[in-house]
C-alpha cells in the first residue's frame, strides 16, 4: 500500500462509523414505524423552521430514514449477492463505484440515478457513445488493473465487482478497499448470465429502491425472451439445429455451461462442443468439420477482432471475416458453409446485459421458418429508447451483425 493510501485510510477510519441501528427508529427495535417517522419530520420541521429546541435529525439521517420506510418497509435490508454473500444494511446506498460495466448497465435498465455512480471503470468511460452520461465519472481502472487511489478518494459505500469471472481480482479488490476503508459494502453480480440475469435484477430493484424500475424491465425482458422460449420448448432435443460457436480468436469455442453454450441453447441451437469441460475451449478446426454444423456463429468485438458495435458504422470488417471463414481450407465441406449459414455477431448485442437481443438473432437464424415475424432489431431499439435511454437507432447506425 503506498503513502497516499495509508494516509487515505487513516482519515477515513477517523471518519468511519456508519450506523448500524436504523435512523430515526427511536425505541431501537429494529422497525421504523410511521409515526416514528411522522414524529422526526416535525422534529426537523420544528428545529429548523420554529426554532424549536428538540434535538432533530439531521437531514441524512431523515433522507436515509424516509427511503427505508418506503423501500425496505422500515427495516434492515439483507440480501445475498450471485457469489452467495450475505449483507445487511441499515443505510441506503448513495454512493456506487463499480468495477463491472455489466452491472452498471443493468442499473440504467432499472432507472438508477446517474449521480449515485461515482466511479465506474476504464470501458464505460472508453465509451462515450452507449454511456455518455458517466464520461465525467472516476476512473477506476479494471477488475485486472485497479486504480486503487481512485477507487478508495472517491469514498463510495458500496462497490460492485463480477461474482463467477476474474475472482481472485475481485478479492484483491475487496481486500485492499476494506483495509482502507470497513465500511465499504461489496456487491458481485455479473449481470450477463441468463440463469441469474432476472434474480439480479430483482436483487437490484429491492437493493437500490428501483422496485418498480425493475419490474417494468422484466416485463420487457420476460417478452422478449418468451417469444423465442415459446417456440424453442416445442422442438424435440433431438432435432435441435448443431451450432458452432468461434468467439473473436480463431477456434476458441463455447464448452459445457458457459454464458454461450446457455445463448446457444435458449435460441434452440446444439452447440457441438457442450459437451467440453473447458469453459471457452481451443478446438481443432478437424473436430468442427467432423462435427459438420448446421449453422456457424462468429463472435467480434474483442481480442483479435476490435470493430464494429455502437461506435462504427463500417460494415466491411465484418465482410472480410465472414469470407476468411467460408475460405478455411476444406471447410467448404460443411454443410453451414455450403449452405450458406455463416453468421457474425457484436458482443454489444449478445455478451452482456443485453444478450437477449443476440439470442433473437441467433433463433432467427438457427430456425427462420419458425420465427418469421421474430424482428431483433426492433427489440434492440426499444431497449436503447426506454430502458438505456439513448437517442441511438441500431437500423441507422452501428454494425451488430452480418449477414444483416
Amino acid at each position: 500500500m503506498t503513502r497516499r493510501l495509508i494516509l487515505l485510510a487513516c482519515s477515513l477510519c477517523l471518519l468511519a462509523g456508519m450506523a448500524m441501528a436504523i435512523p430515526c427508529d427511536r425505541d431501537s427495535d429494529g422497525t421504523l414505524t410511521s409515526s416514528e417517522l411522522a414524529t422526526a419530520i416535525l422534529d426537523s420541521l420544528d428545529a429548523r423552521q420554529m426554532g424549536g429546541a428538540v434535538e432533530a435529525p439531521s437531514p441524512g439521517d431523515l433522507r436515509d430514514a424516509a427511503f427505508i420506510y418506503e423501500h425496505w418497509d422500515g427495516r434492515a435490508l439483507t440480501i445475498t449477492d450471485t457469489s452467495g454473500q450475505t449483507t445487511t444494511l441499515t443505510r441506503p446506498i448513495r454512493r456506487i463505484a463499480l468495477f463491472n460495466s455489466d452491472s452498471l448497465e443493468m442499473l440504467r435498465s432499472i432507472g438508477l440515478e446517474p449521480d449515485r455512480i461515482v466511479g465506474v471503470s476504464k470501458y464505460a468511460l472508453e465509451d462515450p457513445i452507449f454511456y455518455p452520461e458517466y464520461q465525467g465519472k472516476a476512473n477506476l481502472g479494471s477488475v485486472w488493473s485497479p486504480d486503487y487511489e481512485q477507487a478508495a478518494g472517491i469514498r463510495p459505500d458500496a462497490v460492485f465487482l463480477y461474482a463467477s469471472i476474474s475472482q481472485s481480482s475481485c478479492d484483491e479488490i475487496e481486500d485492499t478497499l476494506s483495509a482502507i476503508d470497513p465500511d465499504i459494502r461489496f456487491f458481485r453480480f455479473d449481470s450477463f448470465r441468463p440463469t441469474v440475469y432476472a434474480d439480479e435484477v430483482r436483487t437490484l430493484g429491492l437493493l437500490l429502491g428501483k422496485r418498480e424500475g425493475a419490474g417494468r424491465f422484466l416485463a420487457f425482458y420476460g417478452d422478449a425472451t418468451g417469444s423465442v422460449a415459446g417456440v424453442v420448448d416445442t422442438i424435440p432435443v433431438k432435432d435441435r439445429i448443431p451450432v458452432y460457436l468461434e468467439n473473436w480468436n480463431d477456434y476458441k469455442s463455447a464448452g459445457k455451461g458457459s454464458g454461450y453454450d446457455e445463448k446457444i441453447e435458449l435460441a434452440g441451437g446444439m452447440n457441438i462442443f457442450g459437451d467440453n469441460p473447458a469453459e471457452y475451449p481451443v478446438v481443432d478446426p478437424e473436430a468442427v468439420i467432423s462435427r459438420n454444423p448446421d449453422v456457424i456463429v462468429k463472435i467480434v468485438g474483442a481480442g483479435e477482432t476490435t470493430f464494429g458495435g455502437y461506435g462504427d458504422d463500417d460494415i466491411s470488417p465484418f465482410e472480410r471475416v465472414h469470407r476468411a471463414i467460408s475460405d478455411r481450407p476444406v471447410w467448404n465441406q460443411m454443410k453451414a458453409i455450403r449452405d450458406g449459414r455463416v453468421h457474425i455477431i457484436h458482443t454489444d448485442v449478445i455478451g452482456g446485459p443485453e444478450y437477449f437481443i443476440g439470442t433473437a438473432y441467433f433463433a432467427k437464424w438457427f430456425y427462420p421458418d419458425r420465427f418469421p415475424d421474430l424482428d431483433p432489431r426492433a427489440v434492440h431499439r426499444q431497449y436503447l429508447e426506454e430502458f438505456q435511454r439513448l437517442d441511438y437507432d441500431p437500423g441507422k447506425h452501428g454494425t451488430f451483425v452480418y449477414p444483416a
